[in-house]
């Protein structure tokens, strides 16, 4: 079962959007086991990009509260340039993959985080990924 495959998991913006907006009952689901098992971890641009689509109080506050509850790993000046070069190497196949995306794949290899995503983006970065469809 996929629950059991993930021990901890940085859960990307497309899926938190997904899980509040209530569209894929399957990423909803998983979500919320990750929530309840203690597995889902933030970053500062999930953070970033979440708060960037606000939509209203009821939102911001639904966010707060996620903020506040779900375990943060931090961004490191390593991070930023493993990020800068693997921005780099894409870039020299003829590739263009949005900073933030290549900024969480190099947060999760770093800190053996799976990601939970929706992105096609991160089939180009080398990051263990559940993609759900």
């Amino acid at each position: 079962m996929l629950r059991a495959t993930m021990a901890k998991v940085l859960i990307d913006t497309s899926a938190w959007i997904d899980f509040f907006r209530n569209t894929n009952g399957v990423v909803g689901d998983i979500v919320s086991n990750l929530i309840r098992d203690d597995k889902a971890y933030l970053t500062g641009p999930i953070i970033a990009e979440l708060l960037h689509g606000v939509r209203g109080k009821q939102e911001a506050s639904q966010l707060n509260l996620l903020f506040t509850t779900i375990p943060y790993v931090k961004v490191s000046q390593d991070d930023w340039i493993k990020t800068g070069n693997t921005l780099l190497k894409l870039r020299q196949k003829g590739l263009s993959i949005p900073l933030t995306d290549v900024l969480i794949a190099s947060i999760a290899v770093k800190n053996k985080l799976t990601v939970l995503t929706l992105d096609k983006h991160f089939q180009h970065l080398a990051v263990v990924c559940v993609k759900i469809s």
